[in-house]
């Protein structure tokens, strides 16, 4: 059966955001008004809201959660591959084709609803940014809110670090460099383009081995922009073998992107993490194709 809950704002309320009537005083996690947002079962007043709306003293907020059995739920099962937990975090290898965490296309098929299910019912994960679905690797969850909050202070603090590796067509001059320029988002686009009113963006690579067409790269970040690392690349000359958003071919089914090494420290206790996961098969056997010449190198 559907659950229906509501709400009176009271004056104490006047002027909030919808989600913040959901997040503070009802205590909605992020996936729970996720789902709310994108099946509609948010409304004000009995009118649908976006969660951005200011309320004002009297109003009335519905909300009808979906049946877990809904067409549109998947439900998952597995066991995720866990690299290292604690009362307060959990890191995870997350594979190429899964989303970090609940969208409107993918609203049960995430990692995070793959965790939520590990633990148990009611166990509620956050993610600590984020990989395109596409992109392999490394991943934090915190288990806690007070978690959640230390961790995304160390992202913006640089405390906690991201290395990826990438495979991206031509070689490099240089065996390390810093590439910079400024991304912003196309109106109903999903590529962002390199453009001078967008979000700066720094890129730091270094590169491990390559050939005459082809390169090898760790690459870690300044900023952490959404596809900084494949619309950069692509804008340099050196777009990511597979990511065909930004005519990087067809030589592999995803980009050719994997983070491969987190370094953070427990938010509580200051204890030092660093975990790595290993290369993808996938990547592993490109990596072979181009040191053996076997693969083409045409974007």
């Amino acid at each position: 059966m559907k659950k229906e809950l509501s709400f009176t704002v009271t004056g104490r309320q006047e002027g909030l955001p919808v989600k913040r009537i959901l997040a503070d005083e009802l205590g909605l996690s992020r996936r729970e008004i996720s789902r709310l947002k994108f099946t509609a079962g948010i409304r004000c007043n009995n009118e649908q809201v976006r969660i951005t709306q200011e309320v004002h003293a009297g109003d009335v907020i519905s909300l009808v959660f979906p049946e877990k059995d809904a067409a549109h739920a998947v439900r998952l099962g597995g066991v995720p591959e866990i690299l290292y937990e604690d009362d307060d975090l959990v890191i995870v290898n997350k594979p190429a084709g899964m989303p970090s965490h609940a969208s409107h296309m993918h609203l049960d098929d995430d990692m995070g609803t793959l965790l939520a299910n590990y633990y148990g019912k009611g166990f509620t994960v956050r993610a600590i940014g984020r990989l395109d679905k596409d992109v392999s690797g490394l991943m934090v969850y915190a288990k806690n809110q007070p978690a959640a909050a230390r961790l995304s202070a160390m992202r913006s603090d640089d405390a906690l670090r991201k290395t990826y590796t990438a495979l991206v067509h031509g070689s490099f001059a240089e065996e390390s460099g810093e590439l910079r320029h400024t991304l912003k988002k196309q109106e109903g686009q999903r590529a962002r383009i390199v453009n001078e009113g967008g979000a700066e963006c720094v890129t730091c690579y270094r590169v491990i081995r390559q050939g005459k067409d082809w390169a090898y790269l760790a690459i870690t970040l300044k900023t952490g922009r959404s596809h900084q690392i494949r619309a950069g690349m692509a804008w340099y000359g050196h777009p990511l073998y597979g990511d065909t958003l930004y005519g990087g071919g067809r030589s592999l089914s995803r980009p050719a992107l994997h983070c491969m090494r987190l370094e953070l420290k427990q938010p509580f206790t200051g204890k030092h993490i660093v975990c790595e996961a290993p290369l993808t098969e996938d990547m592993e056997d490109l990596l072979k194709k181009l040191e053996q010449g076997e693969e083409s190198n045409a974007v």
